[in-house]
């Protein structure tokens, strides 16, 4: 599909002119973007979505910016950590003056961050963290960038579904805003297709041990099993899966966790067999479609070892210069948001789906992929057995 920018021209061409001293985090020659993410902690792991993201700003860099204008990173660490998190996003406003955000990993940083970022009224373009609650209700400045946990969670429940004879369908998530981003959703999903899950758990962030969750499942005997928890859990409680004997059962995982990472850290490939996660993306991580952001990545990122959460930053990093480039050469903020409003059907060559925004719907991404391993190797598929 062509990229169409609706963008009101009246609007653009009236406003008065901009000069780079008017703009916060704009000069002549450069565009200060704040990029926080969690570069420390448990899940920095997640960090490889920000250094992705940079490392395509690097490319455009190279190519001479938009009009003129580098695209300068200032990283702040979050840790994952609302607290911390909330402390970042007002440096980078008031202290270092960026022109915007972008980017940011776990939601409930960003939720926790939302009302700070949306007083102080710069763009923000969460490239990541998935929570709805992020950018709905609208918020003039925050747009969604990846598919939300509404959009994934009933991916993952058509997925579920997808499989023939499923009947049994259990879910284990965390306490949390994430979680229940993903979980709700594929509950509606399941309940207009007549399914109630047999049971309900819920495992905690840093929980080490998933026995008593197994147990209760072993109990019930689902057909599959829908997962809304952090990777690091996520190998737990695969692994306590297999150890009770029940590492034949499907387990569906959301955008948090990684195929191929979640295989390093269990380290035992039968035990992450029959594990499915979304797959925002056009391809396999190796694959032929997205080997042109490889290849970005191997001259900007030499030294990352790629996931594919690698990836995930780079189809909003897309749409964020076409909103630039036509946002033009007199940048303020309220024209690149005007712009950002006005990209439509944006096929990123990416994220497995387009983005649209508009003046009334920020969440930009409305579908995703399935990954999963068929015959020892990653796959992406649109349904049980059915190629993407």
């Amino acid at each position: 599909m062509k990229t169409s920018l609706k963008i009101l021209a009246a609007v653009l061409m009236t406003a008065l002119p901009a000069t780079a001293q008017d703009v916060p985090g704009v000069t002549e020659d450069s565009i200060k973007i704040g990029v926080m993410g969690p570069f420390s902690g448990n899940a920095s792991s997640y960090s490889k979505a920000l250094v992705g993201m940079m490392a395509y700003y690097d490319k455009v860099n190279a190519d001479g910016g938009v009009h003129g204008r580098k695209l300068v990173a200032i990283p702040e660490d979050t840790a994952c950590d609302p607290s911390k998190g909330l402390a970042a996003a007002k440096k980078l406003i008031h202290q270092d003056e960026v022109f915007m955000l972008h980017g940011n990993s776990c939601s409930g940083v960003a939720v926790a961050v939302r009302p700070v970022v949306e007083e102080a009224g710069l763009p923000w373009l969460v490239a990541h963290a998935v929570s709805d609650s992020i950018s709905v209700p609208l918020a003039r400045n925050i747009f969604h960038g990846v598919p939300t946990g509404s959009a994934n969670g009933r991916a993952m429940a058509q997925f579920v579904l997808s499989k023939p004879d499923t009947a049994r369908v259990a879910i284990i998530e965390h306490s949390n805003d994430w979680a229940h981003s993903y979980s709700n959703p594929a509950r509606d999903y399941l309940s207009e297709n007549g399914v109630t899950p047999v049971v309900e758990l819920t495992m905690e962030r840093g929980q080490t041990d998933a026995t008593a969750q197994v147990l209760k499942l072993r109990e019930q005997k689902p057909d599959f099993i829908i997962a809304a928890i952090y990777e690091a859990e996520t190998a737990i409680f695969l692994r306590d899966l297999k150890k009770y004997g029940m590492g034949d059962i499907p387990v569906m995982g959301t955008a948090g966790t990684d195929l191929e990472n979640t295989l390093k850290r269990v380290g035992d490939f039968d035990t992450v067999k029959n594990y499915y996660v979304i797959h925002s993306y056009v391809d396999n991580l190796d694959g032929p479609k997205l080997e042109p952001v490889r290849q970005i990545l191997a001259e900007y990122a030499p030294d990352e070892e790629l996931s594919t959460f690698s990836f995930v930053s780079i189809g909003s990093a897309k749409a964020l210069v076409a909103a630039l480039e036509a946002a033009g050469p007199d940048l303020t903020r309220d024209k690149l948001i005007a712009a950002m409003e006005g990209i439509e059907n944006f096929e990123t060559g990416v994220l497995s789906e387009p983005i649209t925004w508009s003046a009334t719907d920020h969440q930009g991404v409305k579908g995703s992929a399935v990954a999963g391993f068929v015959d020892g190797k990653p796959a992406v598929l649109r349904a049980w057995n059915t190629p993407y």
